[in-house]
């Protein structure tokens, strides 16, 4: 069977359109923020993305201070199961539950504008859990005292109510 131009042409254009949808590993990529958070009498906020394509979920983390971003976290793979920022003066910590990914943990000091150790604000983060969900003495209990325990769906097929509130407040 002989080629015409035209097959050339054809042939060419679908491996150019398809070739980086295929080598890419995600295909065309669809942006969503899920989440954020402002930091309290200040410019700058953390947020969590959403990146779909045709083979799977990434999400990223990143500050954003004015017209620049900075990107404090990413992984492939995901499914955004729950999140929680807080800030602690210029310090902000996320904690994500990623589903098959894990959990993920970042901290970033906008004053310096450099990565921290989550140790730094993994406090205020545990706080901002049982405050903003209202998480209770028996729950915590449940979870041996720990609010990521309690954030973390084990995909186990049973409602989670940390799973269901974040769903809830930010639909995604």
């Amino acid at each position: 069977m002989q080629l015409t131009s035209h097959d050339h042409v054809a042939l060419l254009w679908a491996f150019s359109v398809l070739a980086p949808l295929t080598y890419s590993g995600c295909g065309v990529l669809t942006w969503h923020e899920v989440y954020n958070s402002n930091q309290p009498r200040g410019r700058s906020r953390v947020s969590l993305k959403e990146e779909c394509g045709l083979a799977d979920c990434s999400l990223r983390i990143a500050v954003e201070q004015g017209w620049s971003s900075t990107e404090i976290g990413f992984a492939r793979g995901c499914v955004i199961d729950f999140a929680q920022a807080a800030w602690d003066g210029p310090i902000v910590g996320m904690f994500v539950d990623g589903g098959t990914c894990g959990q993920i943990r970042v901290a970033y000091d906008v004053a310096s504008k450099q990565k921290v150790a989550f140790s730094r604000v993994e406090a205020t983060v545990r706080l901002a859990i049982i405050d903003g969900y209202h998480v209770t003495g028996n729950e915590l209990k449940a979870m041996h005292g720990d609010p990521f325990e309690w954030a973390t769906y084990p995909a186990d097929g049973n409602p989670r109510r940390s799973k269901d509130e974040f769903s809830g407040r930010y639909p995604h």
